[in-house]
């Protein structure tokens, strides 16, 4: 961050913090609230950014973890081989999560595994955990985190494409994009699914711009611009708010089965900067509760992206074996937010 304004550093890195911490609360929000619809509720679920356009809170995700991996990875003596090791931990983290959820296959209807994407491990549980560990498929909230390491495998790929120029990676990374897009069109329209290789070179946009993005550091610029320019919050929540209106009407080719098309990329960096302008607003409460214990999740991401994964699954197949009602979906939701919350707490403790 810029030496010029010292006091503002920790104000400015709190922010970036409180964004990451708040997509995986709202991943996990997300769920417990398609597990309630699941069960039959249609009304009064939690309102997420999610419920108001086309991104989900995975967009963020990706794109705040490709930007930390070009702002701090890249920095290092050997970043490919650092990269590499961090994939490997995730692989590790994503099949403990696999075991710990397969238990739960026992106690599902078949409604539900197909809800969870569980039925290949409950008709085929050898193929379909060898698929896994592969990195070829994956159960919900799995898939996010197997997504992430799939990019990390790639990332010296794009690494080396950097080095030459960051705005080289940046075209590239637009044009397979753009490629991978008609091929998912064609895909659908010929009966098949956005599913695969596809999709994946289409989420590898939001890796690895966001990466270049962090290798150059934007984040001093556009940080400065906002506390700049405290207006721009206006415009932007307009725009939130008019894409809210407009969900539901847009043309066919940007319907969800087409993947991650251009209106979902374009709110998903719509929510990212209102997050930071509606931040820079609370100026000094970024560090005061409840906005310190977002930061707090934040800063311990992938620990609290598992525990989140753990808890959604657990609550939500608790609610609906315990079918209790809109009263049992907002205690499972505070219950899964307060343990994330102490699970950043403890891992916060154990770092001092």
């Amino acid at each position: 961050m810029s030496s010029t304004i010292p006091a503002e550093r920790p104000v400015r890195e709190a922010r970036i913090d409180i964004v990451r911490g708040s997509a995986i609360l709202v991943i996990l929000v997300n769920h417990l609230s398609q597990v309630a619809e699941l069960g039959g509720l249609r009304s009064g679920l939690i309102p997420t950014p999610t419920r108001y356009g086309w991104s989900t809170a995975a967009e963020l995700f990706v794109m705040l973890s490709g930007y930390m991996v070009g702002l701090v990875y890249l920095r290092r003596p050997a970043p490919s081989r650092a990269i590499w090791r961090r994939a490997g931990r995730l692989w590790l983290y994503d099949l403990a999560l696999l075991a710990l959820v397969l238990p739960l296959v026992a106690v599902m209807p078949g409604e539900e595994l197909a809800f969870w994407r569980l039925d290949p491990f409950a008709a085929d549980p050898l193929t379909a955990t060898l698929r896994f560990a592969a990195l070829l498929s994956a159960p919900r909230l799995l898939d996010i985190l197997q997504l992430y390491i799939v990019l990390m495998l790639a990332a010296p790929i794009a690494i080396a494409v950097q080095r030459r120029s960051n705005a080289l990676l940046i075209v590239l990374s637009v044009a397979i994009y753009a490629a991978a897009q008609l091929w998912t069109i064609g895909l659908v329209a010929a009966g098949g699914s956005k599913d695969g290789l596809p999709d994946r070179l289409a989420w590898q946009m939001l890796f690895f711009v966001p990466m270049a993005l962090g290798a150059m550091g934007v984040h001093e610029p556009l940080l400065g611009g906002l506390d700049r320019h405290r207006w721009v919050a206006a415009p932007l929540l307009a725009l939130f708010v008019a894409a809210a209106f407009a969900k539901g009407h847009e043309p066919a080719i940007f319907d969800p089965r087409h993947g991650l098309t251009l209106l979902r990329v374009g709110h998903g960096v719509l929510v990212l900067l209102l997050y930071l302008a509606l931040l820079t607003l609370a100026g000094g409460w970024t560090r005061r509760q409840p906005l310190a214990a977002v930061a707090m999740v934040g800063r311990h991401s992938l620990d609290c992206f598992a525990g989140g994964v753990l808890l959604t699954y657990g609550l939500g197949t608790l609610w609906l074996r315990l079918a209790s009602g809109y009263d049992g979906y907002l205690v499972a939701v505070a219950a899964g937010i307060a343990a994330t919350v102490a699970l950043a707490a403890w891992r916060d403790g154990r770092r001092t």
